[in-house]
């Protein structure tokens, strides 16, 4: 009698193809440019996402989100923005997920156009068992308006930026990133 079912050495032969092939590494390039280890940043890093923004014209809005890379406990920062005041203007800036542990985080902007600067303060809400937070996550968004095409640049004012952990203990960074708007 003829069986229609292969013989045992090919089901052999074929399990031993699927189990090889199905246990080879994947060879993925990790080149995207917005990942921080693609920025040339030095952990503990803050930095901005996007780090250029391109597809802007006179009179729209868009955001930027402010980010950690790699930061130790936090519990806090302050941070100021220096931006292209002829360009640019803030509109608003919201909290993002970084420094939320059970309630979103407090969240205290102040913006001067008239000098191009953005000071942002804020500051988890700790709980009993949680006082910090740590590693790389959008702190907030900054929401800026176009005023006139050209490039600009966004960066951050390294001597009014500071973290701090629950026992605010200054948090030392090592690498600030910019970002660079184009408007067309």
């Amino acid at each position: 009698m003829v069986s229609i079912f292969p013989s045992r050495s090919i089901k052999g032969l074929i399990f031993f193809l699927c189990f090889w092939l199905g246990c080879q590494d994947a060879d993925y390039k990790l080149d995207n440019i917005s990942d921080p280890f693609n920025l040339d940043l030095s952990p503990p890093a803050i930095f901005f996402h996007p780090k250029n923004k391109t597809d802007i014209t006179v009179g729209d809005t868009f955001s930027i989100k402010l980010y950690t890379y790699d930061l130790p406990e936090v519990a806090g920062a302050q941070m100021q923005i220096l931006y292209d005041r002829g360009s640019l203007a803030v509109d608003s800036v919201s909290a993002d997920t970084f420094f939320l542990i059970e309630s979103m985080p407090l969240l205290f902007p102040d913006s001067s156009d008239a000098d191009g600067e953005l000071d942002v303060y804020i500051f988890s809400l700790p709980t009993e068992s949680k006082q910090n937070v740590s590693g790389t996550d959008a702190m907030a968004r900054v929401y800026f308006s176009v005023k006139s095409p050209g490039i600009s640049e966004l960066r951050y004012n390294p001597s009014e930026t500071r973290f701090v952990n629950f026992q605010n203990e200054n948090i030392i960074i090592k690498s600030y990133g910019k970002a660079f708007i184009d408007v067309q």
